[in-house]
């Protein structure tokens, strides 16, 4: 659990820290995270490939040194970049992989992943844990470990200055009231950035290319490849609407008693971004893999999900009472199944890419 001496530090000095860390690790070439290394010899039993906030946000110290400690096993853990990124970096390696476990493919990347032939399936020994309507991925490529819902993200203070309503529908973001005041995730780099796009393109409907043109024209280029990059400069105020998650109002209240964030999520627009783990296909320790898979589903694991400011997938699991008071939920989902998603994913993409750059 993370100190709450960080209180006494402004929103504004943490998230600057935060972007400050990253763009030091991309200076290095890719942010490369050791937990624990006790080996003379340097070698590591596994290597995780993640994306940055798994790092950032503390989940993974909450948790590797639990799974070395479990099986007396050294574990590395890879942030090549958001989960775009990671994933060309796995197709990069194919045939010859040095990562046993890729962890963030969620329910918006996983066709991707299948695709280019990452993966190797595993049923987890203890997967009736698993909620099943979080199951999916009937295959087993993927075993989900938590989700959140995707959200209209305001700076409060910001949009009463500016005299800019605070939108309804993921819809309003296309309406000209919102021009330049917007703050968006490349969808080809981050899985964050991917959900919001499936999202927003399923709402949409026929309409969609109409749409991304609207949301293109008032983003006015405002548009990231990371959601830590992202967040850090609507934290400076860059401008007051981003996407992100149903959590942040509450992680405020957690950390600062107060919170100027609005999130909003529309109680008939619901859409879980469910995030997993996987084992790489060819991994140099498969066995060890399928442990850490069997591992994410227990209570270990679980119960450490809110560091990543998500939900557990585990329904025994507690949830954070500030989770349950502050948190935006909706009452229906609008994600659609996995093979509605390989039928229209790259249309939304082809539809995306020429709204924001011209070209389908």
């Amino acid at each position: 659990m993370r100190n709450d001496g960080m209180g006494v530090l402004s929103r504004g000095t943490i998230i600057t820290l935060i972007a400050i860390s990253f763009i030091f690790a991309l200076a290095v070439g890719s942010a490369i995270f050791i937990l624990e290394e006790t080996k003379d010899d340097g070698n590591k039993d596994l290597v995780i490939y993640a994306y940055e906030s798994f790092v950032t946000y503390g989940l993974a110290e909450a948790v590797i040194p639990a799974f070395e400690e479990l099986y007396d096993v050294n574990v590395s853990i890879h942030t090549p970049g958001d989960m775009g990124v990671v994933l060309s970096q796995l197709e990069l390696e194919k045939g010859d992989p040095k990562a046993d476990i890729v962890i963030g493919v969620d329910n918006s990347m996983l066709h991707k992943a299948v695709s280019l032939n990452l993966l190797e399936p595993y049923t987890p020994l203890n997967i009736e844990r698993l909620d099943p309507t979080f199951a999916f991925d009937p295959d087993h490529f993927i075993v989900p470990f938590d989700y959140g819902y995707i959200a209209m993200i305001c700076n409060g203070s910001m949009m009463e200055e500016r005299g800019i309503p605070f939108p309804t529908s993921v819809l309003d973001l296309a309406n000209p009231v919102y021009d330049g005041q917007i703050l968006l995730l490349d969808p080809a780099q981050s899985s964050t950035g991917s959900s919001f796009m499936i999202w927003a393109g399923t709402v949409a409907g026929e309409d969609h290319q109409g749409y991304f043109n609207g949301l293109a024209d008032n983003a006015n280029g405002k548009m990231f490849g990371s959601w830590d990059v992202m967040y850090a400069l609507w934290g400076e105020g860059e401008a007051p609407i981003a996407i992100s998650y149903g959590l942040d109002t509450a992680y405020e209240k957690m950390w600062f008693g107060t919170a100027n964030t609005v999130t909003i999520v529309p109680e008939d627009e619901g859409y879980r971004q469910i995030e997993g783990a996987g084992m790489v296909k060819g991994a140099n320790d498969p066995d060890l893999a399928k442990k850490f898979l069997d591992f994410i589903l227990t209570d270990t694991f679980q119960e450490q999900v809110y560091n990543n400011y998500m939900l557990p997938v585990v329904p025994s699991t507690p949830i954070d009472p500030a989770f349950q008071e502050y948190g935006v939920f909706a009452e229906d989902h609008v994600e659609p199944t996995l093979p509605d998603l390989e039928e229209n994913y790259e249309d939304w993409m082809d539809s995306w890419r020429n709204a924001f750059f011209g070209q389908d």
